[in-house]
């Protein structure tokens, strides 16, 4: 295990976020969504038999995106981005109407 040192500035670390895309924080709000949103997903998906890479083709999610749905871990992801991978996975445009 290595030791914490309180005192040590931050500045030189390196976030780790999308490429070109930024990081992205949930405030509570958002992560509430984004779980509600993973969860609708991941039913789905499950309902469909669905493994990661045909969840990954269907919803043109990340295959680690992917992951992070099924374990819950959404933190990371913006809501939009799982309503649009929702709506993708039951048929509809991003406009919500069924295509």
């Amino acid at each position: 295990m290595t030791s914490f040192d309180p005192d040590m500035p931050f500045e030189n670390a390196t976030p780790i976020g999308r490429p070109g895309g930024g990081l992205w924080f949930n405030d509570r709000a958002g992560l509430a969504q984004a779980r509600t949103l993973a969860g609708w997903i991941t039913l789905l998906a499950e309902d469909r038999g669905l493994d990661d890479r045909q969840l990954a083709a269907v919803t043109g999610l990340d295959p680690e995106d992917v992951r992070a749905v099924r374990d819950g871990a959404v933190a990371m992801l913006p809501p939009r981005l799982l309503n649009r991978a929702l709506a993708r996975l039951e048929g509809r445009n991003d406009e919500g109407r069924l295509q």
